[in-house]
């Protein structure tokens, strides 16, 4: 069988959405599918700060993180883009004006506004803290962010703020009045692309998985696609419909595609 590249979401497609934890079968295919001489690729939108310790076990080949924003390839940096310190302070002065709460999520850091208001920040604060991620608030914000995810508190600002954004940001509704912000110009799929031009590879032999709307644009690039879940929206993008991940969805999709 000819070497293939195999590029992987995370939460919810590597690992369960509520467990946060791989399944036992998942970890087998993958270790298979390493057997078979294929290489495999985090492309996630979690930046390198916030990976836990179950993406080190995997052994993996490379990394795409921050929606594209990020690159390695067998610990060799390839690319990476950071936000404009100018574009941070405008940032953060806008999740005050606007009542936003806010992740800006880096290499080596998480940085968050005060007093977030969201439960889904707050659980997803809460998981971090139990992965021990490096948590510090935006008083102390570095150079290493790459992108952001924020909630609104107040909808009313919620079409301003959007039209401010995009001026900057490619904008990943997430739904539930909350959205992922990558530079633009970067994405899963762009991603995607400056490795296999690295690898000197063909989209034929590529792979993708994902669960989400932020896998839309490796959906959209590689014809080789498989949806883990019942996201609607989706299902009329991907080559292959699986079960959820925690139904071993992504050994199902391994098979289909005849890489096990």
């Amino acid at each position: 069988m000819n070497r293939k590249v195999l590029f992987f979401d995370y939460d919810g497609t590597l690992i369960c959405n509520e467990t946060k934890e791989m399944t036992t079968e998942t970890k087998h295919a993958l270790q298979q599918v390493k057997q078979n001489g294929h290489l495999l690729f985090l492309n996630t939108g979690r930046t390198k700060a916030i990976l836990d310790e179950q993406v080190d076990a995997l052994n993996l080949e490379g990394f795409i993180l921050g929606c594209g924003s990020y690159i390695e390839y067998q610990n060799e940096l390839l690319y990476e883009i950071k936000i404009p310190d100018k574009i941070k302070k405008e940032f953060v002065n806008k999740t005050k004006e606007y009542h936003i709460d806010a992740f800006f999520e880096g290499t080596n850091s998480l940085y968050i506004t005060h007093n977030i208001q969201s439960p889904r920040l707050l659980k997803i604060i809460k998981q971090y803290k139990r992965e021990h991620v490096d948590i510090q608030y935006i008083e102390e914000l570095k150079d290493d962010v790459v992108k952001m995810f924020i909630c609104f508190q107040d909808l009313q600002y919620e079409e301003v703020f959007q039209q401010w954004v995009k001026k900057y940001f490619e904008y990943i509704d997430r739904g539930r009045h909350c959205v992922e912000l990558v530079l633009k110009g970067n994405s899963k799929a762009t991603g995607i692309q400056k490795v296999i031009n690295y690898l000197n590879i063909s989209k034929e032999d590529c792979y993708v998985f994902g669960d989400s709307n932020n896998d839309l644009p490796m959906f959209q690039y590689i014809e080789n696609s498989a949806l883990l879940g019942n996201e609607e929206s989706l299902k009329s993008k991907v080559k292959f419909v699986c079960r959820k991940t925690e139904e071993n969805g992504l050994v199902e999709a391994l098979e289909k595609f005849n890489l096990l």
